[in-house]
């Protein structure tokens, strides 16, 4: 089993390499996207949320492949499964609330409604996910322990 600051150093190193990697891809999707609609004045909405949706699922899969290789338990790695299919089931989601909004089956109000109470949800899942997690490895590195040492890793590049 691997200790809490080297797996807190492979993570944020796999994190920078996956923002490397999501950061092009996106732009050009994203200029893609504006050229068709100044072309067109039609706005693609569900191809915007795919742009922005593909770069964390991507970004979902190899924290997984990361997580699986610091535990051998049987229980972690099914936990690290389910919340990258968590993040799955999130891009499912919002592929057919769009999907039936663009139908017609639904107005935009319980479109939002429904988003922000499956967003919410998703959220509160993740986090349930991360304290298992944590409960089953105790060196495992959450998502909140995670960010404050990216941000502090920011912090002493800037100073």
């Amino acid at each position: 089993m691997i200790d809490h600051t080297v797996r807190l150093e492979r993570m944020i190193e796999n994190d920078r390499k996956r923002q490397k990697q999501t950061l092009y891809p996106t732009f050009g999707f994203i200029a893609l996207f504006i050229i068709y609609f100044m072309t067109t004045d039609v706005l693609l909405l569900l191809p915007i949320i795919l742009v922005g949706q593909f770069p964390m699922l991507y970004k979902s899969w190899h924290r997984m492949k990361l997580l699986l290789t610091f535990n051998d338990d049987a229980r972690y790695q099914e936990k690290v499964r389910s919340e990258f299919g968590l993040a799955v089931g999130n891009l499912v989601f919002l592929l057919l609330l769009i999907t039936s909004s663009i139908l017609g089956w639904i107005t935009l109000l319980t479109l939002i409604i429904v988003v922000l109470v499956g967003l919410i949800t998703f959220i509160v899942l993740g986090y349930r996910i991360d304290r298992e997690l944590k409960a089953i490895d105790p060196e495992h590195v959450t998502g909140t322990e995670l960010s404050k040492a990216q941000v502090e890793r920011q912090k002493r590049k800037i100073s």
